[in-house]
């Protein structure tokens, strides 16, 4: 049975296609997305979603639709460059994703571009994961934590340098745990998830801002430093600290949306 629901700002195409999250397919102009173990289609139409296969309560979490977008982009909107992204791109949200899932999906992430990170996480899915099915469709589940047992296990991944972090994660690491890190302060959650084998800075950022509601998180990749340095630093070269710290400043306490679309903007117009 197919719903619908108005939203006056959102972009579903920016809100999926723009690197935060990867479980997704879509077929014309139909999303068919995964969510640990939930498959659920989506398209839209001007303010329309259309959605079937999931609850309204759960989309309204999953893409932070409760969320006044248009008071967080005025608050992030500090500079020329920002206000085009956001001219851009209006209507992309962050994904609130299981923490879990996005844990794992970016340890995989490392030194990836994001069409090799879809790849490898269908393929640890289908190694891991439990089979489901969704109509004529068929697909996996997302690896609970504890499946990934061992090494050999994950050799259909070819997750090289990663295969040994994924495992120690699973061994060592539960979902409650990770939403345990919400009632920590930024700096200490953050230090929770770098204790933690093959996860950086980066990493531990993503998991913060996209699955656990840090919204001053800001991920430093590639794209991100060297938009920095060329744009707001005039090509100098500072030091990864001294970018944070001009991050959390400059953009406040929702910087993560200003790190969602200079990242995206960045992609596709490069400084």
């Amino acid at each position: 049975m197919t719903s619908r629901l108005r939203i006056p700002y959102f972009s579903l195409n920016h809100t999926l296609e723009c690197g935060q999250f990867f479980r997704f397919t879509k077929v014309l102009d139909t999303y068919i997305v995964q969510s640990s173990d939930r498959i659920f289609s989506l398209w839209q139409r001007g303010e329309s979603l259309f959605y079937e296969g999931v609850e309204e309560p759960f989309l309204i979490q999953f893409f932070r639709l409760d969320e006044d977008l248009d008071s967080i982009l005025k608050e992030i909107d500090q500079d020329p460059v920002i206000h085009q992204a956001i001219k851009k791109y209006r209507g992309m949200r962050l994904i609130r994703q299981d923490p879990w899932e996005c844990l794992i999906s970016f340890l995989c992430s490392s030194a990836k571009a994001i069409t090799h990170i879809r790849s490898m996480i269908e393929v640890l899915c289908k190694s891991s994961g439990r089979k489901i099915f969704w109509g004529n469709y068929i697909s996996y589940g997302f690896p609970e934590p504890h499946c990934i047992e061992n090494p050999l296990q994950l050799e259909p991944v070819r997750a090289g340098f990663r295969t040994n972090y994924l495992v120690k994660a699973s061994r060592c690491m539960d979902r409650s745990q990770l939403l345990s890190l919400r009632s920590l302060s930024y700096k200490e959650a953050r230090e929770q998830l770098m204790s933690l084998s093959g996860v950086g800075k980066k990493v531990a950022d993503c998991t913060l801002l996209y699955s656990l509601d840090f919204l001053e998180a800001f991920p430093m990749d590639t794209w991100i430093k060297k938009g920095l340095q060329k744009i707001y630093f005039k090509r100098e070269k500072p030091g990864e600290k001294v970018m944070e710290e001009f991050a959390s400043n400059h953009f406040g306490p929702y910087a993560g949306y200003a790190q969602l679309y200079l990242y995206h903007f960045w992609r596709h117009f490069p400084p």
